[in-house]
């Protein structure tokens, strides 16, 4: 469907135009894609709302709580950065 690709076109701008003024800024490395890197990002996000309910069971974590999301985020965030930034 050409509908739904074109879904995803202002989101792939806007990872593409913040990934650009960051290499050119010299802090992220060159060669990434950003359509690989909305993936990743993506799956990060995703991942953690369509298995909360069964790792919240296995790993008896409330993953539904404040502070829980809060926290996750704060990885997925540093996981990117730590991905994308020039070393």
């Amino acid at each position: 469907s050409k509908t739904i690709q074109q879904l995803n076109v202002p989101v792939i701008n806007a990872v593409k135009a913040v990934y650009d003024r960051g290499v050119k800024a010299g802090v992220f490395r060159r060669g990434l894609d950003p359509v690989e890197l909305h993936m990743s990002i993506s799956a990060l996000c995703f991942f953690n709302v369509s298995n909360r309910h069964t790792f919240g069971i296995i790993f008896k974590l409330d993953m539904k709580s404040r502070a829980y999301i809060a926290q996750r985020r704060e990885n997925v965030v540093e996981m990117i950065v730590r991905f994308v930034r020039k070393i």
